[in-house]
Parts: C-alpha cells; structure tokens; sequence
C-alpha cells in the first residue's frame, strides 16, 4: 500500500484525487494540506510514498514547497500539478526536482504508482 500526501487549496481536487487513488487501489491518502508551507512543515512526520501537490497555492507555491520537500529528502516522489497547462510549469518542476508535472485533466493514477515503484527500485539498486 503507498503512502501519498495530497496538496491543493482547492478541497474538490483533493477529493477527486482521493476518490482515483481508491478506485485504483493500493494507495491510501495519509494526509492532506492546503498550502505548501503546511506540505513542507508536516512532510518529515508523515514520510508519505509519493506527494501529490498543486503548483498554485497561497503561502508557498508548489515549486517552492518540493524544493524544500526534496533538500530534506532527495528521494521524496513529488508530482506537480495544476489546471493551468503551461509549457514552463513542466520546466520549473523538473528544476526544483519533481518527479513529474501533469495537468489535472492529465494526471493519472498508474503515473503515480509507476513514479514511486521507480523510485524504490533506484534506492534498492543504490
């Protein structure tokens, strides 16, 4: 079962994502926020599989928070998402070390699972 750590102002989007993470099975959402300065203070306690987060936030954009999530934790899966569908978010969310960027309309559960199985097998390998 992999652990994920929804982010996004919007409470909709957080269920939705939970409502596909449970069809998909094999997933549980151990914690949600709203913002990610929430995501990157609590990250470290929840120790999430995967991180799943808004680019668009108050407080602290979802850029920021995985370039903070990703210094505590090099290995943290965090896919970056928005409903804004912008060729630079891609970019900036490879930079700040992200995982992947897709938008809402794009993001799919089995991405999710492939990002995170990867991950795991790059850390047994190291």
């Amino acid at each position: 079962m992999y652990r994920v750590l929804l982010i996004d102002d919007q409470p909709i989007f957080r269920d939705i994502i939970r409502a596909m993470l449970d069809l998909a099975g094999g997933f549980e959402v151990v914690a949600e926020r709203e913002d990610g300065a929430q995501a990157a203070a609590s990250y470290q306690e929840v120790l999430p599989d995967a991180v799943i987060m808004d680019v668009q936030m108050p407080r602290m954009n979802g850029f920021e928070a995985a370039g903070t999530i990703l210094g505590a934790d090099p290995k943290a899966v965090v896919v970056l998402t928005s409903m804004k569908q912008d060729d630079q978010y891609a970019h900036i969310a490879r930079e700040a070390g992200a995982a992947a960027f897709y938008p809402k309309r794009q993001l799919n559960v089995e991405v999710v699972r492939d990002l995170i199985e990867r991950r795991h097998l790059d850390t047994i390998a190291a």
